[in-house]
């Protein structure tokens, strides 16, 4: 365990206080570049990056089955405890590649979405509605309808959703499953976008509104505090504040039973040093145990306000599908730049990997036997100086048409990805029968297909 010692602030001159001990949210402090020294370039079951690049060409993303199915199953074992029913809805919007979303499906979780277009996916993949959790400030009216008519549970973000939801009850022959967003303020970033503000009694007046109607099932309370959550009592916080509200739901005579906390939780990327903590973190094997047991523990305190055997869901996205996704590409040039020292291009850019604002992804390369580590900034081949995928990487000394690979690169570059001036790779699932493409490689006519010009404007020569 690391410590810090902290002394506690005056404003005016007091008695000596001892300095005190309080453990760090944080399971161990990084090493600078040891992330890199310990990389290779080698993917499940010893193959090689060069053999996927030469079958399904450069660059290619490529998903471990068998990480993914490991991630899913760590994670919801921290937070399982006997007398909690514990349900994971992965988080569509993290990443939504049909057969990532069926391989965590398969292995039993639930859906969580924020959009029409993430609720027709999962629908199509076979999740019943009773499985499907709802969230987001914007749902149409004929998103709420389905969902209702599916029986799917609506996390209601705002008053005027409020009055539309009060309304579809008004001509429903039967209770619609509802439960509330929940936000308050706390920590340096708190998100307060989303939900009914604790802070202002607007949560009090939502389950005063909710009481009054009987049309109105009140099933869920949820909040989801932010991203990447370094600090665990973000969510000590978060489990005390929603408790407090299910006491006061109580005593509307509302029956909640379940307790949504959503998601925010780390995966095992390398944050920038601007956004890490002084020092730089890492999380090992098991540092999910400590966030499962401060929420586990508190709602086992609290079980009688949710029904006895409370459900505990959770909204995971990052912290399951990071580390299952590599970026292979292929080096296509080497420079000398002044101030920087030693680059390569590569042929993926920032526009396949934009979480490199954020995090200093692991690198690796074939280093043919070559043990020794250079400083190296990798570029990607986009028309853009700040197309850069790393600064500083150790790697062994590469040359044109050298692999390398970008590792955790499974949260949010598939679904923020864009083809600026590249289309697409491919991406290819590692499975028990050998590399699988569940992505084809985009052409510039896929690009381009919904696009349309206006007679017009077609000159004789331009294609049909």
């Amino acid at each position: 365990m690391t410590y810090k010692s902290t002394l506690s602030k005056q404003e005016a001159p007091a008695a000596y206080e001892s300095p005190r001990l309080e453990p760090l949210p944080f399971l161990a402090m990084r090493k600078p570049g040891i992330q890199d020294v310990l990389a290779t370039d080698h993917l499940d079951g010893g193959i090689r990056a060069r053999a996927l690049l030469e079958k399904f060409g450069s660059p290619l993303y490529v998903v471990s089955e068998e990480r993914l199915r490991g991630d899913y199953r760590a994670f919801e074992e921290a937070f399982s405890r006997p007398g909690i029913e514990t349900r994971v809805a992965y988080s569509i919007k993290t990443n939504y590649l049909p057969a990532i979303c069926s391989v965590i499906l398969d292995e039993g979780a639930w859906a969580e979405v924020v959009s029409g277009m993430e609720y027709d996916l999962v629908r199509s993949l076979g999740v019943p509605g009773s499985k499907i959790i709802f969230n987001g400030p914007y749902k149409t009216p004929e998103e709420l309808t389905r969902a209702f008519a599916d029986g799917a549970l609506v996390n209601v973000d705002n008053f005027d959703e409020l009055s539309l939801v009060e309304q579809m009850a008004n001509n429903s022959d039967r209770p619609i499953r509802i439960g509330i967003r929940v936000s308050f303020r706390y920590g340096m970033w708190p998100w307060v976008k989303f939900g009914f503000s604790d802070d202002n009694g607007d949560c009090q007046l939502a389950l005063e509104r909710i009481a009054r109607h009987p049309q109105l099932d009140l099933e869920c309370l949820h909040n989801h505090s932010g991203t990447f959550l370094l600090n665990h009592d973000v969510y000590a916080n978060s489990a005390d504040r929603l408790i407090d509200v299910a006491r006061r739901a109580r005593n509307l005579g509302l029956t909640p039973t379940m307790i949504d906390m959503g998601g925010g939780f780390p995966s095992v990327n390398t944050l920038k040093p601007a956004l890490d903590v002084p020092g730089g973190s890492t999380r090992n094997d098991g540092y999910l145990a400590p966030y499962g047991e401060i929420v586990c523990s508190r709602v086992l305190q609290a079980r009688e306000l949710f029904g006895g055997e409370p459900r505990l869901v959770l909204e995971p996205g990052r912290a399951v599908v990071d580390a299952s996704v590599k970026l292979a590409c292929t080096v296509i040039a080497k420079k000398r730049i002044a101030g920087k020292g030693d680059a390569i291009i590569v042929d993926a850019g920032n526009n396949l990997v934009p979480t490199s604002v954020y995090y200093e992804h692991g690198m690796s390369a074939d280093s043919g036997g070559e043990q020794r580590r250079v400083p190296v900034s990798i570029f990607g081949p986009l028309c853009m100086q700040n197309d850069v995928i790393r600064e500083q990487a150790l790697l062994p000394p590469v040359e044109i048409g050298d692999s390398l690979v970008v590792s955790n690169v499974g949260a949010y570059c598939h679904t923020q990805s864009s083809q600026f001036i590249q289309p697409r790779p491919a991406t290819v699932l590692l499975g028990p029968d050998g590399p699988e493409m569940i992505r084809r490689r985009e052409s510039w006519r896929d690009v381009f297909a919904l696009d349309r010009i206006p007679s017009r404007l077609r000159g004789n020569d331009v294609e049909s």
